[in-house]
């Protein structure tokens, strides 16, 4: 806590020592009061929010204010995991003290569900949703499938990674030693062959691929994830 913080706390404290044998204000509602003022700051994230002030000084005896307590924050940006909020009484024995606040905002963002290692094209059955406090995820975070799917991570990651833009290489839809569908035309006849890639591959350029009843290898065209196209 901020010196200055303490030096209100303990005025506060001093300035309440006559409260003995006087009605008290509790300090379940001073610590509502610190929640309530952080989810209105955060009325307008999206996820499931979940907040605990910290429990007061038990020695800590307040007058109980005839008015509402006020409350105010010298930092109001939403999203945070970490607040200290004042919380003060304006009333005729006024009084004020800061409450630490934590908060822990989770939401569905995507993870490995396997480990994956650097160069291999992400899939589908390479990553699961998984509920996650994003107020923690200082490297970031994706929510939606196709902002992972045909990417390859930069280095390996193990299962249970939370994938972020910064892990991954968003330059490749094929990967070496992939499988991929070669599309072909023949008289005005689209034609579909398996095929293995042989290198890896950015949209709209040429690889080397193996036709896998042929074996034979030709050179193709990138034109989506594990998607290429020849010239028959």
């Amino acid at each position: 806590m901020p010196k200055r913080h303490i030096l209100i706390l303990l005025a506060s404290m001093s300035l309440a020592a006559s409260a003995w044998g006087a009605e008290l204000q509790s300090h379940e509602s001073i610590r509502e009061a610190a929640e309530r003022y952080v989810q209105e700051l955060n009325a307008g994230q999206q996820g499931r929010l979940e907040l605990v002030a910290a429990r007061l000084d038990r020695r800590l005896r307040l007058h109980k204010c005839e008015r509402d307590l006020e409350t105010f924050s010298s930092a109001d940006n939403p999203g945070r995991s970490r607040y200290s909020v004042g919380v003060r009484c304006t009333g005729d024995q006024p009084w004020a003290l800061y409450v630490p606040v934590s908060m822990s905002l989770y939401r569905e963002v995507l993870v490995l569900g396997r480990e994956v290692s650097r160069g291999g094209l992400l899939t589908q059955a390479d990553i699961r949703q998984e509920e996650r406090d994003i107020t923690r995820l200082r490297r970031g975070y994706l929510e939606h499938p196709e902002q992972v799917l045909g990417k390859t991570p930069k280095r390996s990651l193990k299962a249970g990674t939370v994938l972020s833009s910064r892990l991954l290489d968003s330059s490749a839809l094929i990967s070496r030693g992939s499988r991929v569908t070669i599309l072909g035309e023949i008289g005005g006849i689209e034609v579909r062959m398996e095929g293995k890639a042989m290198a890896n591959g950015a949209l709209g350029e040429r690889i080397q691929v193996q036709n896998s009843s042929s074996n034979r290898r030709v050179e193709a065209t990138v034109v989506a994830v594990g998607i290429v196209q020849v010239s028959l």
